[in-house]
C-alpha cells in the first residue's frame, strides 16, 4: 500500500513530499471507487430491521464471509464470522464464532439443512459467502487499485514532461534564483525576466529531456484495468465503440465471464437466504432474499443461467 511520507528533516524537497501526498490519494481514490462498485451490487430484500446491509457486505468484502444468527438480546443479527478448525463432511467448519465491535461474541453451530432435536434455532447460524471459496474482495481490488495509481502517476509525469521537458543546470550559489525562475516557466508566465549578470550564459544551461508523449497510449492501458476489474467484480464495461469491433463470439465470451463472475458472488449469497428461511421458517413476504440491483441486471445474461440449476422456482435448494 502507498504510504504518506512524514519526514522531519527540513532539508528534504518539498516537491517530493507533495508528489508523496499526491500519489498516497490517487492510490486511495482509486481504491475507493472500486469498494463502493463492489460492495452496492447486491440489494438485501426483506431483511429484518435489526439486520444490516451495508455492515453485511462489508464484511464479505473485507472478510470473504458473515453470519447470520437470531439472539435473545438483540433478535435477528448479522456479525463477523470465523469458522472452528473442525470441519464437516462437506469441508465446512462445524461451528462459528459470531462477533461484532460491540459485547457480542458468540459460538454457533453452522446450519447445514439438519437440526438436532434437542437443539433450538439460538445454537445455529447461517454463514454467508462471499464466494465459493469465501475470499473476500478487498485483497484483488487493492492490486486494481495499485496498477490504476502507477498508470494515473505516470500518465500526468509524462504530460509535465511535455510542458517542461528540461533540466536546469547552474552554480549552487544560484540555487534559489533557478528554482524563482523555474517556477515562472511551470506557473505559464508569458514573459520570464532574469537577470543577465546573475544568471549569464556560463552560468545556467538548460538540458533537454527529450521526454516522447506516451500519455495517450498510458490512458487505453489505464482503461483496460479498469475493464478487467470491472469484469472481475461481475460488471458489463465493453462499451459501444468497442463493441461494434468485436466478432459475436469474442462479445459473448466477454458476456460469459462477466456472468460468471458475478454469480460466483451472487449464488452463495442466494443459498444463504434459502437457509436462513429455511432454520427460521420464513415464508412469504417474510423470508429474505438478494438481488443484483437493477442497474446492473444488464450485467448479466440472465440469473437461470446457473443459478436455476441450485435453486426451484420455489426458492429452495435442489435435491
Amino acid at each position: 500500500m502507498v504510504k504518506i511520507l512524514k519526514c522531519k528533516n527540513k532539508n528534504v524537497n518539498g516537491e517530493f513530499i507533495d508528489s508523496s501526498v499526491l500519489n498516497t490519494e490517487t492510490y486511495i481514490n482509486y481504491l475507493n471507487r472500486l469498494r463502493q462498485v463492489a460492495i452496492s451490487q447486491f440489494e438485501w430484500i426483506n431483511l429484518p430491521k435489526s439486520m444490516n446491509a451495508e455492515f453485511l457486505e462489508r464484511c464479505l468484502y473485507e472478510f470473504g464471509k458473515a453470519s447470520l444468527l437470531k439472539t435473545e438480546s438483540y433478535g435477528f443479527i448479522n456479525a463477523k464470522a470465523v469458522g472452528s478448525s473442525d470441519l464437516n463432511i462437506y469441508m465446512l467448519p462445524s461451528s462459528i464464532n459470531c462477533f461484532s465491535t460491540d459485547s457480542l461474541n458468540v459460538n454457533r453451530k453452522l446450519y447445514n439443512g439438519f437440526k438436532d432435536e434437542k437443539t433450538t434455532e439460538y445454537d445455529y447460524c447461517i454463514l454467508v459467502k462471499n464466494n465459493q471459496d469465501m475470499i473476500p474482495t478487498e485483497p484483488t481490488l487493492r492490486l486494481f487499485a495499485w496498477r490504476l495509481y502507477e498508470a494515473e502517476r505516470t500518465c500526468d509525469v509524462n504530460i509535465k514532461s511535455q510542458k517542461t521537458p528540461l533540466f536546469l543546470v547552474g552554480d549552487e550559489n544560484l540555487k534559489l534564483a533557478l528554482k524563482n525562475l523555474f517556477e515562472k516557466y511551470d506557473g505559464n508566465e508569458f514573459v520570464i525576466y532574469a537577470d543577465k549578470k546573475q544568471l549569464g550564459l556560463d552560468s545556467l544551461r538548460a538540458i533537454s529531456t527529450e521526454a516522447p508523449f506516451v500519455a495517450d497510449k498510458i490512458m487505453e492501458y489505464k482503461k483496460e484495468i479498469w475493464n478487467e476489474a470491472l469484469t472481475f467484480l461481475g460488471i458489463n464495461n465493453i462499451n459501444v465503440e468497442k463493441r461494434e469491433r468485436l466478432v459475436k463470439e469474442e462479445a459473448n465470451a466477454n458476456n460469459e465471464l462477466v456472468n460468471l463472475n458475478l454469480q460466483n458472488r451472487l449464488l452463495v449469497r442466494k443459498q444463504a437466504c434459502v437457509q436462513f428461511n429455511e432454520l427460521f421458517n420464513l415464508i412469504g413476504d417474510k423470508a429474505i432474499d438478494v438481488r443484483v440491483r437493477s442497474d446492473l441486471t444488464n450485467a448479466i445474461k440472465t440469473f437461470d443461467s446457473t443459478a436455476s440449476d441450485y435453486i426451484n422456482k420455489e426458492g429452495e435448494l435442489n435435491e
